[in-house]
């Protein structure tokens, strides 16, 4: 009988245990599933709408510089960093410090003049290098201070900006000079030049064995070995021109570039597609039209979608598909675009000063049965 008795108890532990364990796991999910959270800069008002992946709405609008272009956010999402580029005649040179907590600027960092669209975070989440078209060089903001902590002279009109994923190097194509800039990033030394023809933007891929820069105004895309620092070209497609943005996605087999394939000097900046390139064939296996005014994209952490900037919407492309699925209306003119994730949110819109709801964390409902499911065992047991 006793025997008995202590079988069952064996048998409730063992259940309890493994309630236990389903428990974590779901607030293991819970902490993957991360709230995602897109944020565009929007030149001509001087602001930063705030997009909520789940649902493809704006929940807020930022106030920040000068015609805001370039934007980054942290690894973490707590921080996005926005260059604020300026005009001709009143030349930026500031970044806006945002807390992605509650939507506003919390600090504003100076740098060089007309920072640009290719600012981008270290891995670490330590550094932002800023690309200062107008005064040839990089500033380095270390993100715990939002100090600038070194300025780094590279070539003529630097856009783009691509750090390595060991953080160890950092890129820069230099427009003007067609060149890209090798930067040692622990010294803050330029450790290599590399003869490009017109690289605009610029990427490394995940496993940081290859950079890709697309070459404005021509048929080609150059591909740098971070070994050797070898430049190959990759000639994606008579008369594509892929001459804009270029990503490469989480896993490394694809590259995603904007292009036109009309090749007169009138329609090269009427940017109506990205270009999909297979990285072991590098050949271009597909084609999405998002709209006549591409200007940037940025692909989701998972590699599912891909969203690109243009006009007053954002195009968001399903990447198993290669089709526009979504449109997000941002009421202005979008340009600069940044992905950010966060396990929890208190977004509040400065604007409008409407405040979203802290979303119930995924698993969450599953949660209180459970609990009370092992509550019932224990009480059962004793």
């Amino acid at each position: 009988m006793n025997e008995e008795k202590c079988d069952k108890i064996r048998r409730r532990h063992v259940l309890i245990k493994a309630l236990g364990i389903m428990s974590l796991a779901l607030l293991m999910v819970n902490t993957v599933n991360a709230e995602s959270f897109v944020y565009v800069t929007n030149a001509d008002r001087d602001n930063v709408s705030v997009i909520d992946t789940a649902t493809n709405k704006v929940i807020a609008k930022v106030q920040v510089g000068s015609n805001p272009l370039g934007i980054v956010a942290t690894p973490d999402g707590k921080k996005v960093y926005v260059a604020n580029f300026g005009s001709l005649d009143f030349p930026g040179n500031t970044v806006s410090v945002i807390d992605t907590a509650t939507n506003t600027v919390t600090d504003t960092v100076t740098v060089g003049f007309f920072p640009y669209y290719g600012v981008t975070v270290s891995p670490d989440g330590r550094n932002i290098y800023v690309p200062n078209m107008g005064s040839g060089n990089v500033s380095v903001i270390d993100t715990a201070t939002n100090k600038v902590t070194a300025t780094v002279d590279v070539g003529y009109h630097p856009v783009g900006v691509a750090v390595s994923p060991d953080g160890k190097k950092v890129y820069v194509s230099n427009l003007d000079s067609g060149t890209v800039s090798v930067i040692d990033a622990t010294t803050y030394a330029v450790i290599d030049t590399l003869n490009i023809v017109a690289p605009f933007w610029i990427d490394v891929a995940p496993n940081g064995k290859k950079v890709y820069v697309a070459n404005r105004l021509n048929d080609t895309v150059s591909v740098i070995d971070t070994v050797t620092n070898k430049v190959t070209t990759m000639v994606v497609n008579d008369g594509i021109y892929p001459c804009g943005v270029i990503k490469v996605n989480p896993k490394g087999t694809e590259v995603y570039f904007s292009g036109i394939r009309e090749g007169i000097n009138e329609t090269r900046w009427n940017k109506t597609a990205v270009y999909i390139v297979d990285t072991a064939t590098n050949k271009v296996t597909g084609k999405v039209k998002v709209g006549s005014l591409f200007t940037e994209m940025v692909v989701s952490p998972d590699g599912a979608k891909v969203y690109t900037t243009g006009g007053k919407t954002v195009s968001i492309i399903d990447t198993a598909t290669n089709n526009v699925t979504a449109t997000v209306d941002v009421g202005d003119k979008s340009f600069g675009i940044a992905f950010a994730n966060f396990t929890a949110s208190n977004i509040t819109d400065q604007n409008t000063k409407t405040t979203s709801a802290k979303k119930m964390p995924a698993g969450f409902n599953l949660m209180i049965p459970i609990i009370m499911i092992i509550f019932y065992i224990q009480k059962r047991s004793t």
